[in-house]
């Protein structure tokens, strides 16, 4: 799907959808309960669906999980599934039979499982990445903490469940610490005992274990419910300081409700980056973000970095090369396509802000942040701009556009 957006403040209120990060852990943590468990998830979306779709091939002797595109799919569901199963086949599309698995993959490989990889194919489909033998053995685990908390918690997930105890040590500074500090609340909520030291691990540039008891079980609590989701709620955070700032009313106000201002999920950081921008915004000086916490939020960032006048400089954001897109490329593509002045780094990227974009087309690189983003950026434009592939929002946000409109947006499907 193609589609012309038309340049213009948005204002309303818009209810958060669930957050994908949450309903994902929820979902798997009730699906391992002997007890029935019911999860509400107030929006679905294809990378939960992906999930949940492999969670009910989990009864299969040898199960096939396809997992589409869901990067947290994969990475949560095969360590998880070969503590269960001793062969399992795994299905991805896009761009995730490409995405790197290591040392994740290493570490399950000196613990008993044997890869064996199909040959890769250039293709859109989904289609088979590999297949898995012999069950996942507890012991040593050794994971870096720069590279994917999602390897942290997969492991995490799987190691209650095998027979002998396991320790995972946390071999460097671990980033995306609010992804394993809602992992670690969930297993709690379900029963879980993990043990850490030190005490307080999530330290910057500090190192820590986890030590896993084998043989627990998982417990039902009856019934749990996904939080808002702060990544999405990002985009229409940003939308309310860009129809402010852009069009200069105090009248342009943008909320979203059914958000938990005390979750762990790192992404609600946006606050605070929005607070500073919004603080220099007519200010020619210049502005660092360390975004390794919170790398989903650069997108958006590079948006509102662009509607100050001054350098923005984004760092720590190398792990965004892996993701649906390259999103350090495909976001200097847009904001370049759109009239901005940005310059790519090896792990950040440079934003000369001057208060306004062009507008123009920008491809949609098949990744819903960057097309979310792109259509967040029209606030900025002077002209209408074009976005190939708005469809890719159904990864995440199905109804994005629905809430846009809702909220005074205006766009118009090409034919």
């Amino acid at each position: 799907m193609n589609i012309k957006i038309i340049p213009k403040p948005l204002s309303g209120t818009v209810s958060s959808i669930a957050s994908k990060s949450h309903a994902h852990r929820l979902m798997i943590a009730a699906s391992l309960c002997a007890v029935p468990c019911q999860v509400n998830i107030s929006h679905m979306n294809e990378d939960l669906e992906a999930t949940r779709n492999c969670l009910s091939q989990l009864n299969d002797d040898e199960p096939v999980l396809d997992c589409n595109e869901s990067g947290s799919t994969l990475r949560f569901m095969l360590p998880i599934s070969m503590a269960l199963k001793n062969k399992a086949t795994f299905w991805g599309a896009g761009r995730l039979p490409e995405r790197p698995l290591s040392p994740l993959k290493e570490e399950m490989e000196s613990h008993g499982c044997t890869f064996q990889t199909f040959p890769s194919l250039q293709t859109e489909k989904s289609r088979p990445i590999f297949t898995v033998s012999g069950r996942l053995k507890g012991g040593i685990f050794n994971l870096a903490g720069n590279i994917s908390s999602q390897y942290i918690t997969g492991l995490l997930f799987a190691l209650p469940l095998l027979e002998e105890d396991s320790t995972l040590n946390i071999t460097s500074k671990l980033e995306s610490i609010g992804y394993i500090t809602l992992t670690l609340e969930v297993l709690k909520l379900f029963g879980l005992n993990i043990k850490f030291t030190p005490s307080e691990p999530f330290q910057e540039n500090q190192t820590c274990s986890f030590f896993i008891k084998g043989g627990q079980q998982y417990i039902s609590p009856g019934e749990v419910t996904a939080e808002g989701d702060w990544s999405n709620a990002a985009f229409w955070i940003a939308a309310d300081v860009l129809s402010r700032l852009v069009h200069d009313s105090s009248q342009q106000r943008v909320s979203c409700s059914n958000l938990n201002f005390n979750s762990s999920q790192g992404d609600k950081e946006i606050i605070s980056f929005t607070q500073t921008i919004t603080a220099v915004s007519n200010q020619n000086k210049k502005l660092s973000f360390d975004v390794s916490d919170v790398p989903d939020l650069v997108p958006v960032l590079a948006v509102l970095a662009a509607s100050r006048q001054g350098t923005t400089e984004i760092m720590n954001a190398s792990r965004l090369r892996i993701k649906e897109s390259d999103r350090l490329t495909t976001v200097r593509e847009i904001i370049e396509a759109l009239g901005g002045d940005v310059t790519e780094l090896s792990d950040g990227l440079v934003i000369n802000g001057t208060g306004k974009l062009q507008g123009g087309t920008v491809n949609g690189h098949n990744d819903h942040r960057i097309v979310m983003a792109a259509s967040i950026a029209s606030i900025l434009c002077r002209e209408p701009g074009t976005i190939l592939g708005a469809q890719a929002v159904n990864k995440s946000y199905p109804k994005f556009f629905d809430d846009f409109t809702k909220l005074g947006g205006e766009y118009h499907v090409l034919g």
